[in-house]
């Protein structure tokens, strides 16, 4: 514990120090090599566990995410240490108060990001990215405006499904800072991530998102707007109506659809919660072709019910606002 607990401080004592301009030569790619062999590492240790890369999201592929951290455990050698530490550290420094160091964090994090990614697409071949076929990757329109590029399913990153629940924790920090950190990450890995892999984890993303921006000062704009982009991205990136038809995306669409009527019927949710709800139903609709009543048609039932047992007057000003809104 000691020896990790040391190598996690340097890690993340490194990764700040690129941030610092009198720690950090423009010259010296010391950081950025640190990413590129931890992304080398996991890579690696990947492929010689599973020499046929499964094509599909589940079991062998979710149990081989935990290959690296098995193999560490046996070892008790000094040389040999846990690289899961790595994204343990990375996070850290990410959901740092120091909002220039967090910075710092995600320039390694999409370094990371990107030589897996370019890792991974060598080995199965999808060096073309543009040619037309059933591989090719799905292209949406950001909040950036500019394109997303998804990997097709044969590029297998697990490690992201070890990195995808550190980055939610964050969402839940003690801090904004730490919140927004979380943020960061997730926006960080659209694009990197196969869609498969966002589906997986999409209802906890949107809930992670959600608490977020329930979360924030009502002084942070810029964050809410940038916890706000991250939150349609996902959204637009798995629910693809071309894939809709396949059994986890129809139960990670209705999961996102149920929670989200859920905030949306919430009497105490705020202006900035409501709005980013309603937005974000729009888009599910949109994406079926129907109406967002329509969509959640077979919810009223057991939402409504609550809110037409008390008058409207017996609630308080904000609260009638939020009934009303729902009930449109």
């Amino acid at each position: 514990m000691a020896e990790k607990s040391v190598f996690k401080i340097l890690l993340m004592t490194i990764i700040a120090s690129s941030a610092e301009p009198d720690l950090h030569d423009p010259k010296d790619d010391f950081v950025v090599n640190v990413c590129r062999h931890f992304a080398m590492i996991f890579h690696i240790d990947y492929n010689s566990n599973n020499p046929s890369i499964p094509s599909a999201l589940g079991g062998p592929m979710l149990s081989s995410s935990s290959s690296v951290s098995s193999r560490s455990k046996t070892s008790t050698n000094l040389k040999e240490l846990d690289p899961l530490i790595f994204l343990d550290a990375l996070v850290g420094v990410l959901s740092d108060d120091n909002r220039v160091h967090a910075k710092a964090a995600l320039g390694a994090l999409n370094i990371f990001a990107e030589t897996l990614l370019f890792l991974a697409r060598s080995k199965h071949g999808d060096v073309l990215m543009s040619r037309a076929g059933p591989g090719t990757p799905m292209i949406v329109s950001s909040p950036s405006m500019n394109p997303v590029y998804s990997p097709p399913p044969s590029v297998c990153i697990p490690v992201f499904e070890q990195l995808l629940p550190r980055l939610l924790h964050c969402c839940y920090g003690t801090t904004w800072q730490a919140q927004m950190g979380g943020v960061m990450g997730l926006g960080a890995l659209v694009g990197k991530v196969t869609v498969e892999t966002l589906c997986h984890f999409q209802v906890r993303i949107v809930r992670g998102l959600v608490y977020v921006l329930k979360r924030l000062p009502p002084y942070a704009s810029k964050e809410q707007d940038e916890t706000s982009q991250v939150l349609t991205q996902v959204l637009r990136v798995v629910n693809n109506v071309d894939e809709a038809n396949s059994e986890p995306r129809r139960k990670s669409f209705q999961g996102v659809v149920d929670f989200l009527a859920l905030e949306l019927f919430n009497p105490n949710a705020s202006i900035i919660v409501r709005k980013n709800v309603q937005s974000c139903l729009a888009l599910l609709a949109s994406r079926t072709g129907s109406e967002v009543s329509e969509l959640l048609e077979p919810l009223y039932q057991p939402l409504l019910q609550p809110h037409i047992t008390r008058p409207l007057r017996s609630k308080t000003v904000d609260q009638q606002v939020c009934c009303v809104a729902a009930y449109n």
